[in-house]
Order: C-alpha cells, then structure tokens, then sequence
C-alpha cells in the first residue's frame, strides 16, 4: 500500500553502498582491508551466502569508487601474502566534500 507524502516527506534518502564505504572511508581517513570495511559497515563475517552476495557488493562498490577517483587501493606486503587497503581520496576542495 502506498505511503501518504508527508510519510514519504519526514524519511530520510537512501545512501548507496558507494555512499556508505564512501562516509566510512572519509569519516575515519585511514587504509581498511576489505574485510575492515565489512565489518565497519556493521555487516558480520559469518560464512553464509548472505555474507558472500555483501562482500561481492562491497568488493564492486569499492572497484567503482577506486575508478571515479574517491578511493585509492594499494596492496600491502604481510608477513605471509599481500592485502589491498583502502583509502578515501582527501578532497581537494573543502566544499565539494
């Protein structure tokens, strides 16, 4: 059943994914693995496919934003293998958030 528009009015707009690794990234501005952004954006490490479909959506989301140029990536060497972190792009003009 439809909403009425003051119901539709008092809501708040959706954030995309992008939106949300975007704001998490920026509000924290240190590199995150991808299973550290995960978590930050309160999503559980479980094994599930539910998990799985979330992580596959944040690996794409995170793919974008590293092309439009707000995230850099960079992998890291470990003590065992390689990690790619993440980091928002400081803005270079305070406005433009």
């Amino acid at each position: 059943m439809p909403i009425s528009n003051e119901e539709w009015d008092s809501g708040r707009t959706a954030d995309t994914l992008e939106g949300q690794i975007l704001k998490f990234l920026k509000g924290n501005m240190k590199p995150f693995s991808l299973e550290e952004i995960i978590s930050g954006l309160g999503y559980s490490s479980e094994l599930n496919v539910k998990n799985l479909v979330a992580t596959f959506a944040i690996q794409n989301a995170l793919d974008s934003l590293v092309k439009e140029g707000n995230v850099t990536a960079r992998t890291i060497k470990q003590q065992i293998g390689e990690q790619v972190y993440f980091k928002a792009i400081e803005s270079r003009h305070p406005n433009l958030g």
